[in-house]
């Protein structure tokens, strides 16, 4: 049985003084101080953490599709190419299956014009989007008002640039080669 304490009865301890906690406070990439964290953009740091996750696949993934491609019987390089092609769809095959419906539509569109820009770059050995942008910049300036006269600038401008020949994709316009390339794998 426990005795309860006299209430009355005062402690001969000193209080305890409060620790003192200084806050540190790191400088970010830009120098300045943030109460919520570096001012990073967050798909700069979403993108950032792909490695972790490259590795979280290689453990969920890597030892059957080892197996898959071991079983097969073909020549090394086809295996590897094999592999690679098993990884790539199940990459995408798990992206679709994680977003809501009305976002896999969006997500398989952009990924299909990303890799047709992407696939006319490497072919002309050029760079379409970097084009577009230092020609947008030549012709329409980089000072706007307001967001407004910046968006129809880019309308404006984004309609000729795609449409217009050009001689870096041997006489296509941008749209041409990238709908080429779209057609050539089926993704149209």
């Amino acid at each position: 049985m426990v005795k309860k304490q006299d209430s009355k009865v005062k402690s001969t301890a000193k209080p305890k003084k409060e620790a003192k906690v200084e806050k540190v406070e790191e400088k970010c990439e830009c120098g300045e101080v943030h109460e919520d964290g570096c001012c990073q953009d967050p798909t700069t740091m979403i993108l950032e953490m792909n490695p972790q996750r490259a590795y979280a696949l290689r453990d969920l993934w890597s030892d059957s599709l080892n197996e898959l491609v071991d079983q097969e019987i073909a020549p090394e390089p086809q295996k590897r190419e094999m592999l690679f092609l098993a990884l790539s769809n199940a990459m995408m095959d798990m992206m679709m299956d994680i977003l809501p419906e009305e976002l896999v539509e969006i997500l398989a569109e952009n990924l299909d014009d990303y890799l047709a820009v992407t696939l006319v770059n490497k072919k002309y050995s050029t760079d379409v989007l970097k084009s577009f942008q230092e020609e947008f910049v030549k012709q329409m300036g980089k000072q706007f008002d307001d967001e407004e006269k910046l968006q129809n600038a880019l309308i404006d401008f984004q309609e000729k640039f795609w449409d217009a020949p050009r001689k870096d994709l041997k006489g296509k316009s941008p749209n041409q080669a990238v709908e080429e390339e779209l057609q050539k794998y089926n993704l149209c």
